[in-house]
């Protein structure tokens, strides 16, 4: 079923459907959204939930039961992603209802649920207080991948300080361990030591002149009303690896978390031999064989601060 071909209803033609009782209304948002405020007589099946067929089918078993689907509103495809599953399973008489929560209310008509009045926004909004957050070091990881022509390692490093600063200006700055270099694709390998002891050496990154590395900010740009799945902050500073800083600018996640927590999350690829990093680089080096090692080693870490 093509979506655009589905039938929309107005305000007056849901009203009517529930007047007259002919057919099911299905508010398609998440159960605690629903509780919270619904169009009377609707009921619940949320169509984020791989169970979404399951709900509709104990409210309306049979599949040519009339069923009307309505979600946020106008700005959010939830009624026709339902639309879509329904027709897939077999259901033949599907309408929607895309005004949705939003029309409803526009109409001055009421809601049901345990806050009905209540217009709670579509995304999350970062929420800082004015203070200086803590790195939570134990629940805080940065995931590396490194490649060849032949195949790929990745692993884990450890971070020992860090913190946020939203009294003011916003700033950052994180201290990673660099002796805390793992490799988690050589797990149970004999070849894993090895492997983490080069790391470790003045081919790489040096760990016994150089064991920490630090990344401190000199901008963070925040993304006005950005939605919830897309970065909502643009970082720069610099990163200080290996004895030698060069700046690094990359999008990335700040959010806020339960308890008071935020989580800092961000994937990027950098060069490593812009830090004196050069061991297998064909920029460096010639007839390297199968010591070939791409430049560029990509990072994707979860930061809590508190």
């Amino acid at each position: 079923m093509d979506t655009q071909f589905v039938e929309r209803l107005s305000v007056q033609e849901v009203q009517e459907i529930l007047k007259e009782d002919k057919g099911v209304l299905v508010d398609t948002l998440t159960p605690e959204h629903f509780e919270a405020r619904h169009i009377p007589g609707a009921v619940n099946a949320c169509v984020y939930e791989m169970v979404f067929l399951d709900g509709v089918v104990r409210v309306a078993p049979d599949k040519g039961t009339p069923v009307v689907l309505y979600g946020a509103g106008e700005k959010s495809y939830d009624c026709l992603a339902a639309a879509e599953k329904l027709s897939h399973a077999g259901y033949t008489d599907i309408a929607i209802f895309h005004g949705g929560l939003d029309e409803w209310r526009s109409e001055g008509l009421a809601l049901e649920g345990t806050a009905p009045d209540v217009v709670e926004l579509p995304h999350p909004v970062l929420e800082l207080e004015a203070r200086t957050y803590l790195l939570v070091p134990e629940e805080s990881v940065i995931n590396w991948t490194g490649r060849n022509n032949n195949t790929s390692h990745f692993g884990t490093l450890g971070l020992a300080d860090g913190e946020l600063d939203a009294s003011g200006d916003l700033t950052a700055s994180f201290v990673m361990d660099m002796t805390s270099i793992n490799n988690a694709s050589l797990e149970g390998d004999d070849l894993k030591p090895v492997l983490e002891t080069h790391l470790k050496s003045d081919d790489f990154f040096f760990t016994t002149m150089f064991p920490k590395a630090e990344f401190r900010t000199t901008q963070i740009k925040l993304v006005e009303d950005g939605e919830a799945t897309r970065p909502n902050a643009m970082i720069q500073g610099n990163l200080t690896l290996r004895g030698l800083s060069q700046e690094i600018a990359f999008p990335a996640h700040i959010r806020n978390l339960d308890e008071g927590k935020l989580t800092v999350l961000a994937n990027l690829d950098f060069d490593r031999t812009q830090w004196g990093v050069i061991y297998g680089s064909s920029r460096f080096f010639q007839h390297l064989g199968f010591h070939v090692i791409y430049d560029f080693i990509s990072i994707d870490f979860r930061l809590t601060l508190i």
